[in-house]
């Protein structure tokens, strides 16, 4: 018995939606898009960075989530509501959300398992 994994066509008109949010909030963001809206091609990865405030130009160092995901065109702006209230970028200072276009994207299937006797 073969199974066959449904991908989307190469070809497309596809959303990149990139989040910046304070760290430790993204295995909650990843867990709300895929239990809500069923996205699996999101990922998530840590970044840390130094930077002046304004005043008396004092060096402070951040941590920050980045996450990114792929959707389909029909799917951007639910995705996009969604990572922007899962991730609490509705308060202030919090970090941002941006969505651009994609026109190809690849999709990733797991590798059909095949059964063997086992002695």
């Amino acid at each position: 018995m073969t199974d066959t994994v449904l991908l989307p066509p190469l070809h497309g008109d596809y959303r990149v939606i990139t989040c910046i949010m304070p760290a430790g909030r993204g295995a909650g963001v990843l867990e709300a898009l895929r239990r809500e809206l069923g996205v699996v091609s999101a990922s998530i990865h840590h970044a840390r960075g130094i930077g002046t405030q304004s005043l008396r130009h004092r060096v402070y160092s951040d941590e920050k989530q980045v996450l990114t995901a792929v959707v389909e065109a029909g799917q951007g702006d639910a995705v996009f509501e969604l990572i922007y209230f899962a991730a609490g970028l509705d308060a202030p200072h919090a970090g941002m959300v941006m969505m651009g276009h994609a026109f190809r994207a690849a999709g990733l299937a797991p590798l059909p398992v095949v059964a063997e006797d086992v002695q």
